[in-house]
């Protein structure tokens, strides 16, 4: 029978998808029967797939490299090669020339402010509970189901989350997540209403900390008991608010945020722990005060100017491990007019919006022109918003990028930065963001060749089969029922997966 998709390990797909409604060929797939007990003999015999006939997207090269063949052994990509002899037992998938390419990665995403509204509803509609239910639907039906097998999330706290994905209980995305971000009091992390009393703001009691998606924190040794509890909980790297910002109330985009104190502590700590921190910022005096201070991560920076660009290009060249990272779609789709904005920002966050929009055009030809190393990151969060994620890829060529290149910022060029986190990366057995031995087969099957048309990822028939981990979620491709392309628990008589 024709598998359309797969869950991972069980996932709970039908539990889930009855509380949360998610409509899609995973849940309606139809569950394999239970298998036989495996001998001792199987138990040890490593699962291998074979894709031959491929034209593969490495993550870096613009070129394709043509008649490929691609060997998985469980998690992992074992060989990549013009001819490979086919292991006995290997189930074999022929690709009929289409392209394959690494999962795609996310390097900025919310993965917890996707109720109706964003991060505004937490404060009177929604609470945490809640949260993780829009969360997890959206990382089923909008991240993992179009082949974006990897996220960054950049504030929010989805460590529970990722950490029930990885036990194979949930479906989802791999997630580096930066627990909470560390915003100062009046700062963009500060989201709570304007009328909350103060001894709630400095308990750190309201809606927003409670639920750690965000820490209000006014000097270092605040700033230090913050960072040690994300890491303490699993975070990967550290997000840091380094300026004002649009969603946010009491900010404008002019002011510095965190003071110079409060970073570098962030940065201390972050680099006693072997990882790095990442910083919200929008123009040329908090880019540069980062710069300064350690900051390896600069999120936005859509109103600075060549003079800061050029010096991040020449940082690079000198050997410092810093980064660019690109929010497309959010800044010039969504912040291209006052019109275009969300309908419950208010009047002075329109604003703000625009004065983005009419920058990032400019910035992104500066660092392009300039070289600087670049990944790319949604931003995109709220319904309905996420539903149209991968516009933030194909947008990034509408500002100028190549198709290859943009593509590069979202596979590559992100699973380089992941590794930045050192002894903090949840994932280090393999690499990430690319197609070759000893990284993680983490891959997607196109029907056609984005790097002749970038906009073919866009039309979800086109993404034939997607798989994360060695196991396979999408697949509109393969005839036949073959263990290797059934979940590794299945569901009893009842039609439950067992916890």
């Amino acid at each position: 029978m024709p598998l359309h998709s797969i869950f991972k390990r069980g996932c709970l797909a039908i539990a889930i998808g009855g509380l949360l409604g998610i409509s899609s060929p995973l849940i309606a797939a139809s569950a394999p029967a239970e298998n036989p007990p495996a001998t001792k003999a199987e138990e040890k015999k490593p699962v291998q797939i074979l894709f031959t006939n491929v034209n593969i997207f490495d993550g870096f090269s613009p070129e394709l490299k043509k008649g490929m063949n691609v060997l998985v052994e469980n998690n992992y990509i074992k060989e990549v090669s013009k001819s490979i002899s086919t292991p006995e037992g290997a189930f074999v998938v022929d690709g009929k020339g289409r392209t394959m390419t690494p999962g795609l990665i996310d390097m900025h995403q919310h993965v917890m402010l996707n109720p109706p509204e964003g991060t505004a509803a937490y404060q009177t509609k929604w609470d945490g509970a809640a949260g993780g239910a829009f969360a997890q639907h959206h990382m089923v039906n909008n991240i993992l189901l179009k082949g974006i097998t990897t996220v960054r999330d950049i504030a929010g706290d989805p460590l529970d989350i990722a950490k029930a994905i990885d036990m194979g209980q949930l479906p989802g995305p791999r997630i580096y997540s930066a627990g909470g971000a560390i915003s100062q009091t009046g700062g963009h992390g500060d989201w709570a209403g304007r009328n909350v009393p103060a001894n709630i703001l400095h308990n750190h009691m309201d809606t927003t900390q409670v639920t750690q998606n965000s820490w209000v924190v006014d000097g270092p040794d605040e700033v230090t008991k913050a960072v040690r509890m994300n890491l303490r909980r699993g975070a990967a790297f550290i997000k840091v608010m380094g300026g004002g910002g649009v969603a946010s109330e009491f900010d404008p985009l002019e002011i510095m945020g965190l003071a110079k104190d409060e970073v570098a502590r962030a940065v201390e700590i972050a680099a006693d722990n072997g990882t790095y921190v990442a910083a919200h910022a929008y123009h040329d005096d908090s880019y540069n005060r980062l710069l300064d201070l350690g900051v390896r991560s600069f999120e936005h920076g859509f109103l600075v100017t060549e003079p800061t660009v050029k010096r991040m290009a020449k940082m690079q060249k000198e050997g410092k491990k810093i980064v660019w990272s690109f929010q497309c779609f959010m800044s010039v789709k969504s912040f291209g007019s006052y019109e275009s904005m969300p309908a419950f920002f208010t009047h002075e966050q329109k604003t703000k919006g625009v004065a983005v929009g009419k920058g990032v055009r400019n910035a992104a030809k500066l660092f392009k022109e300039n070289n600087v190393f670049t990944v790319g990151g949604s931003d995109m969060f709220s319904i309905p918003l996420v539903e149209r994620i991968k516009e933030d890829i194909t947008c990034n060529v509408d500002a100028g990028f190549t198709p290859a290149q943009a593509l590069k910022h979202w596979t590559g060029n992100a699973g380089t930065v992941l590794k930045w986190s050192g002894p903090k990366n949840p994932y280090p057995t393999y690499e990430l963001g690319t197609i070759k031995e000893g990284a993680y087969a983490d891959l997607l099957l196109w029907d056609g060749n984005p790097l002749n048309d970038i906009k073919l990822i866009l039309d979800e028939d086109k993404l034939n089969l997607v798989m994360k981990d060695g196991l396979v979620y999408k697949n509109t491709m393969v005839e036949g029922d073959h263990p290797h392309f059934r979940p590794a628990r299945t569901p009893n008589t009842r039609g439950q997966y067992p916890l």
